[in-house]
Protein backbone atom coordinates (compact mmCIF):
# COMPACT_ATOMS: atom_id res chain seq x y z
CA UNK A 1 0.00 0.00 0.00
CA UNK A 2 2.87 2.38 0.73
CA UNK A 3 4.38 1.76 -2.72
CA UNK A 4 1.02 2.32 -4.41
CA UNK A 5 0.44 5.58 -2.57
CA UNK A 6 3.92 6.72 -3.58
CA UNK A 7 3.18 5.78 -7.20
CA UNK A 8 -0.04 7.82 -7.21
CA UNK A 9 1.79 10.76 -5.60
CA UNK A 10 4.42 10.65 -8.36
CA UNK A 11 1.69 10.41 -11.02
CA UNK A 12 -0.17 13.42 -9.64
CA UNK A 13 3.04 15.44 -9.32
CA UNK A 14 4.02 14.65 -12.92
CA UNK A 15 0.50 15.52 -14.07
CA UNK A 16 0.58 18.88 -12.31
CA UNK A 17 3.95 19.75 -13.83
CA UNK A 18 2.78 18.75 -17.30
CA UNK A 19 -0.48 20.69 -16.90
CA UNK A 20 1.50 23.74 -15.77
CA UNK A 21 3.68 23.49 -18.86
CA UNK A 22 0.62 23.15 -21.10
CA UNK A 23 -1.09 26.18 -19.56
CA UNK A 24 2.07 28.26 -19.85
CA UNK A 25 2.03 27.83 -23.62
CA UNK A 26 4.97 25.45 -24.02
CA UNK A 27 4.54 23.56 -27.30
CA UNK A 28 1.35 25.46 -28.15
CA UNK A 29 2.47 25.86 -31.74
CA UNK A 30 2.36 22.10 -32.43
CA UNK A 31 -0.46 20.80 -30.17
CA UNK A 32 -3.78 22.34 -29.10
CA UNK A 33 -4.32 23.09 -25.42
CA UNK A 34 -7.19 20.63 -25.11
CA UNK A 35 -5.19 17.78 -26.63
CA UNK A 36 -2.23 18.66 -24.42
CA UNK A 37 -4.33 18.64 -21.24
CA UNK A 38 -5.99 15.37 -22.32
CA UNK A 39 -2.61 13.72 -22.79
CA UNK A 40 -1.56 15.06 -19.38
CA UNK A 41 -4.63 13.55 -17.72
CA UNK A 42 -4.01 10.29 -19.57
CA UNK A 43 -0.41 10.22 -18.39
CA UNK A 44 -1.48 10.73 -14.77
CA UNK A 45 -4.01 7.90 -14.93
CA UNK A 46 -1.57 5.64 -16.79
CA UNK A 47 1.20 6.09 -14.23
CA UNK A 48 -1.24 5.61 -11.34
CA UNK A 49 -2.91 2.49 -12.79
CA UNK A 50 0.21 0.82 -14.18
CA UNK A 51 0.93 -1.23 -11.00
CA UNK A 52 -2.57 -2.75 -11.15
CA UNK A 53 -2.96 -3.52 -14.89
CA UNK A 54 0.26 -2.71 -16.77
CA UNK A 55 -0.59 -4.53 -20.01
CA UNK A 56 -3.98 -2.85 -20.68
CA UNK A 57 -2.52 0.51 -19.70
CA UNK A 58 0.41 -0.05 -22.06
CA UNK A 59 -1.91 -0.90 -24.95
CA UNK A 60 -4.07 2.20 -24.42
CA UNK A 61 -1.09 4.52 -24.00
CA UNK A 62 0.67 3.09 -27.06
CA UNK A 63 -2.41 3.58 -29.22
CA UNK A 64 -2.80 7.16 -27.96
CA UNK A 65 0.89 7.91 -28.55
CA UNK A 66 0.73 6.50 -32.10
CA UNK A 67 -2.37 8.57 -32.89
CA UNK A 68 -0.84 11.74 -31.48
CA UNK A 69 2.42 11.15 -33.34
CA UNK A 70 0.68 10.40 -36.62
CA UNK A 71 -1.37 13.62 -36.36
CA UNK A 72 1.72 15.58 -35.50
CA UNK A 73 0.95 16.22 -31.85
CA UNK A 74 4.03 14.48 -30.49
CA UNK A 75 4.20 15.04 -26.73
CA UNK A 76 6.68 13.68 -24.19
CA UNK A 77 4.01 13.04 -21.54
CA UNK A 78 2.75 9.98 -23.43
CA UNK A 79 6.33 8.75 -23.73
CA UNK A 80 6.65 8.91 -19.92
CA UNK A 81 3.34 7.08 -19.55
CA UNK A 82 4.52 4.37 -21.94
CA UNK A 83 7.80 4.00 -20.04
CA UNK A 84 5.95 3.71 -16.71
CA UNK A 85 3.67 1.01 -18.10
CA UNK A 86 6.64 -0.92 -19.50
CA UNK A 87 8.43 -0.67 -16.16
CA UNK A 88 5.53 -2.14 -14.20
CA UNK A 89 4.95 -4.75 -16.91
CA UNK A 90 8.55 -5.88 -16.48
CA UNK A 91 8.09 -6.22 -12.72
CA UNK A 92 5.07 -8.53 -13.11
CA UNK A 93 5.84 -10.57 -16.23
CA UNK A 94 8.70 -12.57 -17.67
CA UNK A 95 11.66 -11.12 -19.52
CA UNK A 96 10.40 -12.41 -22.87
CA UNK A 97 7.02 -10.68 -22.44
CA UNK A 98 8.53 -7.37 -21.35
CA UNK A 99 11.13 -7.18 -24.12
CA UNK A 100 8.58 -8.22 -26.75
CA UNK A 101 6.22 -5.50 -25.54
CA UNK A 102 9.06 -2.94 -25.62
CA UNK A 103 9.94 -3.90 -29.20
CA UNK A 104 6.32 -3.65 -30.33
CA UNK A 105 5.88 -0.24 -28.68
CA UNK A 106 9.10 1.05 -30.21
CA UNK A 107 8.15 -0.19 -33.70
CA UNK A 108 4.65 1.34 -33.48
CA UNK A 109 5.99 4.69 -32.36
CA UNK A 110 8.72 4.62 -35.00
CA UNK A 111 6.17 3.70 -37.70
CA UNK A 112 3.90 6.58 -36.63
CA UNK A 113 6.83 9.01 -36.93
CA UNK A 114 7.69 7.65 -40.38
CA UNK A 115 4.04 8.00 -41.44
CA UNK A 116 4.00 11.65 -40.42
CA UNK A 117 7.44 12.55 -41.77
CA UNK A 118 9.16 9.93 -43.94
CA UNK A 119 12.30 12.04 -44.09
CA UNK A 120 12.76 11.50 -40.32
CA UNK A 121 12.69 7.72 -40.64
CA UNK A 122 16.35 7.10 -39.66
CA UNK A 123 16.98 10.13 -37.50
CA UNK A 124 17.70 10.09 -33.78
CA UNK A 125 14.31 11.60 -32.75
CA UNK A 126 12.54 8.83 -34.66
CA UNK A 127 14.75 6.02 -33.34
CA UNK A 128 14.56 7.33 -29.76
CA UNK A 129 11.37 5.30 -29.31
CA UNK A 130 13.48 2.13 -29.08
CA UNK A 131 15.80 3.78 -26.59
CA UNK A 132 12.96 4.87 -24.27
CA UNK A 133 11.31 1.43 -24.41
CA UNK A 134 14.59 -0.38 -23.80
CA UNK A 135 15.55 1.87 -20.90
CA UNK A 136 12.19 1.31 -19.20
CA UNK A 137 12.49 -2.47 -19.48
CA UNK A 138 16.15 -2.49 -18.42
CA UNK A 139 15.37 -0.44 -15.32
CA UNK A 140 12.48 -2.73 -14.50
CA UNK A 141 14.76 -5.78 -14.89
CA UNK A 142 17.32 -4.30 -12.52
CA UNK A 143 14.69 -3.51 -9.89
CA UNK A 144 13.16 -6.98 -10.18
CA UNK A 145 16.56 -8.67 -9.89
CA UNK A 146 17.41 -6.60 -6.84
CA UNK A 147 14.13 -7.49 -5.17
CA UNK A 148 14.64 -11.17 -5.97
CA UNK A 149 18.16 -11.02 -4.54
CA UNK A 150 16.95 -9.38 -1.33
CA UNK A 151 14.15 -11.93 -0.99
CA UNK A 152 16.61 -14.79 -1.51
CA UNK A 153 19.02 -13.36 1.07
CA UNK A 154 16.20 -12.96 3.60
CA UNK A 155 14.97 -16.50 2.91
CA UNK A 156 18.46 -17.91 3.38
CA UNK A 157 18.87 -16.02 6.63
CA UNK A 158 15.51 -17.28 7.84
CA UNK A 159 16.34 -20.87 6.89
CA UNK A 160 19.77 -20.59 8.51
CA UNK A 161 18.19 -19.32 11.72
CA UNK A 162 15.66 -22.15 11.65
CA UNK A 163 18.43 -24.66 11.03
CA UNK A 164 20.38 -23.32 13.99
CA UNK A 165 17.31 -23.59 16.22
CA UNK A 166 16.63 -27.13 15.02
CA UNK A 167 20.25 -28.08 15.64
CA UNK A 168 20.10 -26.65 19.16
CA UNK A 169 16.89 -28.56 19.90
CA UNK A 170 18.35 -31.74 18.45
CA UNK A 171 21.51 -31.48 20.53
CA UNK A 172 19.51 -30.72 23.66
CA UNK A 173 17.32 -33.77 23.00
CA UNK A 174 20.38 -35.96 22.40
CA UNK A 175 22.04 -34.73 25.59
CA UNK A 176 18.87 -35.34 27.58
CA UNK A 177 18.59 -38.83 26.13
CA UNK A 178 22.22 -39.55 26.99
CA UNK A 179 21.72 -38.37 30.58
CA UNK A 180 18.49 -40.36 30.82
CA UNK A 181 20.34 -43.48 29.69
CA UNK A 182 22.99 -42.93 32.33
CA UNK A 183 20.31 -42.48 34.98
CA UNK A 184 18.63 -45.61 33.66
CA UNK A 185 21.87 -47.50 34.27
CA UNK A 186 21.90 -46.17 37.82
CA UNK A 187 18.30 -47.28 38.34
CA UNK A 188 19.06 -50.71 36.89
CA UNK A 189 22.01 -51.06 39.28
CA UNK A 190 19.89 -50.18 42.31
CA UNK A 191 17.13 -52.53 41.19
CA UNK A 192 19.67 -55.35 40.92
CA UNK A 193 20.88 -54.54 44.45
CA UNK A 194 17.28 -54.53 45.70
CA UNK A 195 16.72 -57.91 44.11
CA UNK A 196 19.81 -59.38 45.77
CA UNK A 197 18.99 -57.86 49.16
CA UNK A 198 15.39 -59.05 48.92
CA UNK A 199 16.64 -62.59 48.35
CA UNK A 200 18.94 -62.26 51.32
CA UNK A 201 16.10 -60.95 53.49
CA UNK A 202 13.85 -63.86 52.51
CA UNK A 203 16.62 -66.31 53.37
CA UNK A 204 17.29 -64.59 56.71
CA UNK A 205 13.62 -64.40 57.72
CA UNK A 206 13.33 -68.16 57.42
CA UNK A 207 16.42 -68.89 59.57
CA UNK A 208 17.60 -65.78 61.46
CA UNK A 209 14.89 -63.08 61.52
CA UNK A 210 17.17 -60.60 63.22
CA UNK A 211 19.61 -60.75 60.31
CA UNK A 212 16.89 -59.60 57.89
CA UNK A 213 16.92 -56.01 59.18
CA UNK A 214 20.09 -54.80 57.35
CA UNK A 215 18.94 -56.08 53.93
CA UNK A 216 15.50 -54.55 54.44
CA UNK A 217 17.03 -51.19 55.39
CA UNK A 218 19.23 -51.38 52.31
CA UNK A 219 16.14 -52.11 50.18
CA UNK A 220 14.38 -49.09 51.68
CA UNK A 221 17.29 -46.77 50.94
CA UNK A 222 17.86 -48.14 47.43
CA UNK A 223 14.16 -47.89 46.56
CA UNK A 224 14.19 -44.24 47.63
CA UNK A 225 17.15 -43.60 45.34
CA UNK A 226 15.35 -45.37 42.50
CA UNK A 227 12.25 -43.20 42.93
CA UNK A 228 14.37 -40.04 42.84
CA UNK A 229 16.25 -41.21 39.75
CA UNK A 230 13.00 -42.09 37.98
CA UNK A 231 11.66 -38.62 38.72
CA UNK A 232 14.86 -37.16 37.29
CA UNK A 233 14.52 -39.27 34.12
CA UNK A 234 10.92 -38.15 33.59
CA UNK A 235 11.93 -34.53 34.16
CA UNK A 236 14.70 -34.82 31.59
CA UNK A 237 12.56 -36.43 28.94
CA UNK A 238 9.72 -33.95 29.39
CA UNK A 239 9.99 -31.14 26.84
CA UNK A 240 10.34 -27.55 28.11
CA UNK A 241 6.96 -25.93 28.54
CA UNK A 242 5.05 -29.20 28.88
CA UNK A 243 2.23 -28.84 31.36
CA UNK A 244 2.26 -31.06 34.38
CA UNK A 245 -0.30 -33.73 33.57
CA UNK A 246 -2.55 -34.91 36.38
CA UNK A 247 -1.59 -38.32 37.70
CA UNK A 248 -3.84 -41.11 36.48
CA UNK A 249 -3.33 -44.85 36.87
CA UNK A 250 -2.26 -46.66 33.73
CA UNK A 251 -5.11 -48.60 32.11
CA UNK A 252 -4.98 -52.36 32.10
CA UNK A 253 -7.10 -55.40 31.42
CA UNK A 254 -9.20 -54.62 34.50
CA UNK A 255 -10.75 -51.87 32.33
CA UNK A 256 -11.36 -54.17 29.37
CA UNK A 257 -15.15 -54.48 29.98
CA UNK A 258 -15.41 -50.71 30.07
CA UNK A 259 -13.48 -50.46 26.78
CA UNK A 260 -15.74 -52.99 25.08
CA UNK A 261 -18.83 -51.16 26.36
CA UNK A 262 -17.57 -47.91 24.85
CA UNK A 263 -17.23 -49.45 21.39
CA UNK A 264 -20.58 -51.20 21.73
CA UNK A 265 -22.23 -47.91 22.64
CA UNK A 266 -20.64 -46.37 19.52
CA UNK A 267 -22.45 -48.92 17.35
CA UNK A 268 -19.86 -51.67 16.98
CA UNK A 269 -20.98 -55.30 17.29
CA UNK A 270 -18.40 -57.05 19.48
CA UNK A 271 -18.26 -60.77 20.18
CA UNK A 272 -15.99 -61.41 23.18
CA UNK A 273 -14.66 -64.80 24.23
CA UNK A 274 -12.14 -65.85 26.88
CA UNK A 275 -10.32 -69.19 27.11
CA UNK A 276 -8.56 -70.08 30.36
CA UNK A 277 -8.56 -68.41 33.74
CA UNK A 278 -7.59 -64.75 33.79
CA UNK A 279 -4.55 -63.90 35.89
CA UNK A 280 -2.48 -60.79 36.58
CA UNK A 281 0.04 -59.85 33.91
CA UNK A 282 3.32 -57.96 34.33
CA UNK A 283 2.79 -54.21 34.32
CA UNK A 284 4.23 -53.70 30.82
CA UNK A 285 2.25 -56.62 29.40
CA UNK A 286 -0.95 -55.50 31.10
CA UNK A 287 -0.71 -52.03 29.58
CA UNK A 288 0.33 -53.41 26.18
CA UNK A 289 -2.62 -55.83 26.08
CA UNK A 290 -5.08 -53.02 26.80
CA UNK A 291 -3.57 -50.58 24.28
CA UNK A 292 -3.24 -53.20 21.54
CA UNK A 293 -6.87 -54.20 22.01
CA UNK A 294 -7.94 -50.56 21.96
CA UNK A 295 -5.97 -49.80 18.79
CA UNK A 296 -7.15 -52.97 17.04
CA UNK A 297 -10.79 -52.19 17.84
CA UNK A 298 -10.33 -48.65 16.55
CA UNK A 299 -8.82 -49.89 13.30
CA UNK A 300 -11.56 -52.51 12.90
CA UNK A 301 -14.20 -49.84 13.42
CA UNK A 302 -12.51 -47.49 10.94
CA UNK A 303 -11.44 -49.88 8.17
CA UNK A 304 -13.74 -52.87 8.63
CA UNK A 305 -16.78 -53.80 6.60
CA UNK A 306 -19.20 -52.99 9.43
CA UNK A 307 -19.65 -56.61 10.53
CA UNK A 308 -19.11 -58.02 14.02
CA UNK A 309 -15.70 -57.69 15.63
CA UNK A 310 -14.53 -60.89 17.32
CA UNK A 311 -12.28 -60.46 20.37
CA UNK A 312 -10.72 -63.58 21.89
CA UNK A 313 -8.41 -63.77 24.94
CA UNK A 314 -6.61 -67.09 25.41
CA UNK A 315 -4.63 -67.61 28.63
CA UNK A 316 -2.05 -70.31 28.08
CA UNK A 317 0.58 -71.67 30.45
CA UNK A 318 3.07 -68.82 30.12
CA UNK A 319 1.52 -66.39 27.72
CA UNK A 320 -1.61 -64.50 26.74
CA UNK A 321 -2.85 -64.57 23.17
CA UNK A 322 -5.15 -61.75 22.06
CA UNK A 323 -6.99 -62.05 18.73
CA UNK A 324 -9.15 -59.34 17.16
CA UNK A 325 -10.80 -60.29 13.86
CA UNK A 326 -13.25 -58.45 11.62
CA UNK A 327 -14.40 -58.35 8.04
CA UNK A 328 -11.70 -56.53 6.09
CA UNK A 329 -12.57 -53.46 4.06
CA UNK A 330 -11.44 -53.08 0.43
CA UNK A 331 -8.41 -50.92 1.30
CA UNK A 332 -7.23 -52.81 4.37
CA UNK A 333 -3.78 -54.41 4.15
CA UNK A 334 -1.47 -55.87 6.75
CA UNK A 335 1.06 -53.05 6.14
CA UNK A 336 -1.27 -50.06 6.03
CA UNK A 337 -1.25 -47.25 8.56
CA UNK A 338 0.81 -46.48 11.64
CA UNK A 339 -1.52 -48.27 14.09
CA UNK A 340 0.04 -51.67 13.42
CA UNK A 341 3.52 -50.21 13.86
CA UNK A 342 2.53 -48.85 17.26
CA UNK A 343 1.01 -52.19 18.30
CA UNK A 344 4.16 -54.06 17.28
CA UNK A 345 6.33 -51.62 19.21
CA UNK A 346 4.19 -51.95 22.33
CA UNK A 347 4.25 -55.73 22.14
CA UNK A 348 8.02 -55.79 21.60
CA UNK A 349 8.55 -53.52 24.61
CA UNK A 350 6.61 -56.00 26.75
CA UNK A 351 8.51 -59.01 25.37
CA UNK A 352 5.79 -60.14 22.95
CA UNK A 353 4.87 -59.86 19.30
CA UNK A 354 2.02 -58.81 17.02
CA UNK A 355 1.02 -60.28 13.65
CA UNK A 356 -1.65 -58.94 11.29
CA UNK A 357 -2.89 -60.50 8.06
CA UNK A 358 -5.94 -61.54 6.10
CA UNK A 359 -7.35 -64.97 6.85
CA UNK A 360 -8.75 -67.60 4.50
CA UNK A 361 -12.24 -66.26 5.24
CA UNK A 362 -11.18 -62.82 3.98
CA UNK A 363 -11.18 -61.45 7.52
CA UNK A 364 -8.48 -59.22 8.95
CA UNK A 365 -6.89 -60.74 12.05
CA UNK A 366 -4.61 -59.05 14.57
CA UNK A 367 -2.90 -61.58 16.87
CA UNK A 368 -0.84 -60.41 19.85
CA UNK A 369 1.19 -62.77 22.02
CA UNK A 370 2.33 -61.39 25.39
CA UNK A 371 4.20 -62.99 28.29
CA UNK A 372 1.84 -64.05 31.12
CA UNK A 373 3.82 -66.15 33.62
CA UNK A 374 2.21 -67.67 36.69
CA UNK A 375 2.79 -65.77 39.91
CA UNK A 376 5.24 -68.28 41.36
CA UNK A 377 7.30 -68.19 38.14
CA UNK A 378 7.76 -64.44 38.34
Amino acid sequence: MRARRANWAAAIAAGLLAAGGALSGMGRDRIPLGADLASTAGMTLAIGLSPFAPLPVLVVVTVAAVVYEAIGWGTPVLIFAMAAALYHLTLRHSRRVSWTAALICGVCWWAATAFRAPELLWTLPSLSSFAWSGLAVAYGESVRNRRAYIAEVEDRARRAEQSREDEVHRRVAEERLRIARELHDVVAHHMAVINVQAGAAVFALARQPAAAEPPLNHIRRASGVVLKELAAIVGLLRQPGDAEAPHQPQPGLDRLPELLDEFTAAGAAIEFAQVGDARPLPAAGNLAAYRITQEALTNARKHGDGGPIRVRFTYERDRLQVEIANGAGPSRTEKSGYGLIGMRERAAAAGGSVDAARTDKDDFLVRAVLPAPWQHEE
